[in-house]
Order: structure tokens, then sequence, then C-alpha cells
């Protein structure tokens, strides 16, 4: 099976890998390390653990898909650390094994609930509306009690989903 690839340089450095009718833009390992502010090492290991899939190997250098380094840059990174002032709203958790991308909701759930002002301000910083947002809508109504799942729902205007049947059936009510 022969396949032609070719690889086309733009006036302004843009790469792009066309075979047959299909050309899509692509990204060097060298530039995605600068793109994702990591090593080429650091690279490789993405590309050996399959985080960034190759488009192609021509002369030695893989081509990664352009817009797929373009998301990995924007995901959160691996190792996050909460800061330490938070500790207290983990009591029952080591903060330092912690992560503030991985372990996202139950950080967000905590902050939203017990932070203070300057914790939520740090929470702000940390996610995006967007991601607070999907978090009421998700898992808000799961974690958050009444009072602060209105409040939170009003200042991200997101719509939680209904509570789920058995909050409201007062089972613990004769």
């Amino acid at each position: 099976m022969k396949i032609e690839l070719s690889l086309i340089q733009k006036t302004d450095g843009a790469l792009f890998l066309a075979s047959g009718e299909r050309t899509r833009e692509v990204r060097t390992v060298s530039q995605a390390a600068r793109i994702l502010r990591r090593t080429r090492r650091q690279i490789y290991r993405y590309i050996e653990t399959g985080l960034l899939k190759p488009e192609a190997k021509l002369l030695g250098e893989w081509l990664l898909d352009a817009a797929e380094v373009e998301k990995t840059a924007q995901r959160p990174l691996a190792v996050q650390p909460l800061p330490k002032k938070l500790k207290f709203l983990f009591p029952e958790y080591d903060i330092s094994e912690l992560n503030a991308g991985r372990d996202k909701t139950i950080v967000i759930s905590r902050v939203l609930e017990r932070g203070g002002r300057a914790d939520i301000k740090w929470a702000f910083k940390r996610y995006s509306r967007k991601e607070l947002a999907e978090f009421i809508e998700e898992n808000g109504p799961r974690l958050l009690g009444a009072r602060s799942l209105r409040l939170w729902s009003l200042v991200l205007g997101a719509q939680p989903k209904p509570a789920p049947a058995w909050r409201n059936a007062g089972i613990w009510r004769k």
C-alpha cells in the first residue's frame, strides 16, 4: 500500500501535511514543546503514553496534529497542588495528595460550600466560570446544600439538574 504524503510550509512558518485530498495543519515536536511549555523528552513521553497521537513521521521528525496540541495546552496540568490555606476544607485528606485538576469535583464543592472569600477568589482564578457552572449543573444538587446551590446557581447563571428524589423525600422525618 502506497501513501503519498506532502509537507507544505507556508510563508508564516505553518506546516501542513497533505495526504491525498486531505490537508491538515501539523506541529513538530519542538513546536509542540514550545506551545505546551514542556521539554522535547516530555512530548515524546506524551506520544508514548497516547496523550498525543502523531500524524506521521517524516525525516525522523514526528508530526502532531495542531488542533490536538492546542487542545492539550488547554487541559489542566498533571500536578496541580492546592494552596496550603485550603487545608481546613479537607480535614480527612492529605492536602499534598489532592490535585486541583484531577480532584476538581471535590475541591469545587468544598470551596463553594464552606470556603471564605479568599478561597472563593482562588477558585474563580483557578477554574473558569464555565467549569464552575458545569459543576453546579452536574454535581451541585448532590454535593451542595440547598442554600449554597441556589446562591451559586444565581451567581453563575447555571440551571442545576433536579435534586435526587431521596433528598426531598423526608425519609428521616416521621
